[in-house]
């Protein structure tokens, strides 16, 4: 609680987290001989497997996927496994070529989707363009940590050009996209350098090392990954973004009336001290003052339990 009362940067995730963590299938793109269709249910029937949330989106498009066997994930880059004799890989166009599709596939990136390459025996077969729209409560939100001294920077492992499209609605100037966990990590400790304490905003399993590496590492909602919770010091059981803002402001408080007391039985110790050895005042009346004072410092501090309402 007092650490997060000195925070001055907060870093946060932007899938699932800036996101409305609803993703879905906008864009299919495929080489010849391969249908939309087949691609969706190839990727399908490796997602079913993943707790990544664009991966809900993928098999929400295709329900009736058969689940692929022999199923690996690598945190950062996609899934692969086995499907009819196959080999079926589904990852990050940083890790999978893109083949013919390439030049499309920034396309579809420019226009803020998150994009998925789909590769078949080896060979790119498939794009699937995923997008997660804003929250509409993110730009409040960003202008309201900006009023609190509160840095924003938003780390992702999408491209750059998905990251810098909604960073720029979201209003936040400082994007870090394209990052593999660690690389999560390491930025923290960047900006822990740059600008005292920060705090690690996330929900998914690729935020774990950072949420970790923070000052303070706070996982959003209760459906967020085992690894995200586990790893963070404050798990908020909603998604609505206004809650920071919120916490900070209420820890900050909370940290203010800490020190009030702090400063108050010091100083009525100091003054105790020399007044009952010079007998300026008796043995009764130092108990009696000090029993006083005791009463004021637990009122006091009964203060930071209480929170103030959120305007509606």
């Amino acid at each position: 609680f007092e650490r997060f009362g000195v925070i001055r940067h907060a870093a946060v995730d932007k899938t699932g987290t800036l996101t409305r963590n609803e993703p879905a299938v906008t864009a299919v793109l495929t080489v010849d001989g391969v249908s939309e269709a087949e691609a969706l249910a190839w990727a399908a029937a490796l997602e079913q497997h993943s707790t990544h949330p664009l991966a809900a989106a993928i098999t929400a498009a295709a329900p009736d996927a058969p689940a692929a066997e022999g199923v690996t994930e690598q945190a950062g880059h996609g899934i692969e496994g086995e499907l009819a004799g196959a080999r079926i890989t589904v990852g990050s166009p940083r890790w999978l070529d893109a083949g013919t599709l390439g030049d499309r596939v920034a396309g579809l990136e420019e226009q803020g989707m998150t994009v998925v390459i789909v590769h078949r025996g080896g060979v790119p077969v498939a794009a699937i363009g995923v997008r997660d729209e804003l929250r509409p409560e993110v730009p409040e939100v960003v202008r309201t940590l900006a009023t609190q001294g509160i840095g924003v920077t938003m780390l992702t492992g999408d491209n750059a050009r998905t990251a810098r499209a909604l960073a720029a609605h979201a209003g936040i100037d400082d994007v870090r996209a394209e990052l593999r966990p660690e690389d999560k990590a390491a930025a923290i400790s960047e900006l822990g350098r740059k600008n005292g304490s920060v705090a690690m905003i996330g929900d998914g399993i690729n935020d774990a090392p950072a949420l970790a590496a923070a000052d303070i590492g706070i996982a959003m909602g209760a459906t967020g990954s085992d690894a995200a919770i586990e790893s963070a010091d404050v798990a908020f059981t909603g998604h609505d973004l206004r809650l920071l803002p919120r916490a900070f402001a209420h820890a900050r408080r909370g940290r203010h009336i800490i020190n009030q007391n702090i400063i108050l039985s010091l100083l009525i110790i100091t003054a105790l001290l020399p007044l009952a050895l010079f007998g300026v005042l008796g043995l009764a009346a130092v108990v009696l003052v000090h029993e006083i004072a005791e009463v004021i410092v637990i009122l006091n501090g009964l203060r930071a339990a209480s929170t103030r309402k959120a305007s509606t």
